[in-house]
């Protein structure tokens, strides 16, 4: 896990950056990119384009760092499960699938941490080893 004390303001603005990519990759709605980040409550949805342009860097707490890591494994994780198509994921994550009850990943995702580790596990058999 990523500490976040050890994060200098450029490795912040890094991170801001990829996760945003990520998620616009993944075509979320820009609630659905706060909800996954844990942004607090009072975070304005219409500033989202100050992070994507690299302006500013997401105020991370370690629960927000957590989450980044666990996003950033689970696109790691399409990746080699759909390394011909990489825009497949985004497909895949709204999709039902029935080892999740029929459910979408997404949906599971935004749940919170658990679902979201659920995601990741199932994509990175992996990650489960390391529980």
């Amino acid at each position: 896990m990523m500490d976040l004390s050890t994060i200098n303001a450029e490795q912040k603005n890094q991170l801001t950056m990829r996760l945003t990519k990520i998620m616009e990759d993944w075509k979320l709605t820009d609630e659905e990119q706060v909800s996954l980040l844990g942004l607090p409550k009072s975070f304005k949805t219409r500033h989202l384009y100050l992070y994507r342009r690299g302006d500013k860097s997401f105020d991370f707490s370690q629960q927000s760092i957590d989450k980044s890591e666990m996003i950033l494994g689970i696109h790691d994780s399409l990746g080699t499960t759909y390394p011909a198509n990489q825009a497949y994921g985004s497909i895949w994550l709204k999709r039902p699938v029935k080892k999740f009850k029929h459910k979408a990943p997404l949906e599971l995702m935004l749940s919170g941490d658990e679902g979201m580790r659920r995601v990741w596990h199932f994509l990175d058999c992996t990650q489960s080893w390391q529980d």
